[in-house]
């Protein structure tokens, strides 16, 4: 399970092949990610939208990161919710490399 993060941001980019900093790069993260975790998101169908720009923060619609060009290239998809997400434990990947 992954509890709600006020949001929780999820993309729909696939990411496991990446290393760590590709896929901070993508994402536009300002650390580098060491997992990434595969579920169903059939399970937020009702709570999940697109985030504002800016950490949700500036009223600009954002389903491609774009807005933190100081941590990476962008174009990565995003989305948030405020759900609870089941995850089967076995669909956790380590990113690797660097």
């Amino acid at each position: 399970m992954i509890a709600p993060r006020g949001p929780t941001y999820i993309t729909f980019d696939n990411v496991s092949q990446m290393t760590p900093s590709q896929a901070k790069n993508l994402l536009q993260t300002p650390h580098a990610p060491s997992h990434v975790v595969k579920f169903n998101t059939k399970q937020l169908l009702d709570d999940l939208r697109v985030p504002d720009g800016k950490w949700n923060s500036n009223g600009i619609l954002e389903p491609i990161t774009e807005a933190f060009p100081k941590w990476g290239s962008g174009g990565g998809t995003q989305a948030i919710t405020d759900k609870v997400i089941q995850i089967n434990i076995e669909n956790i990947t380590e990113l690797k490399g660097e």
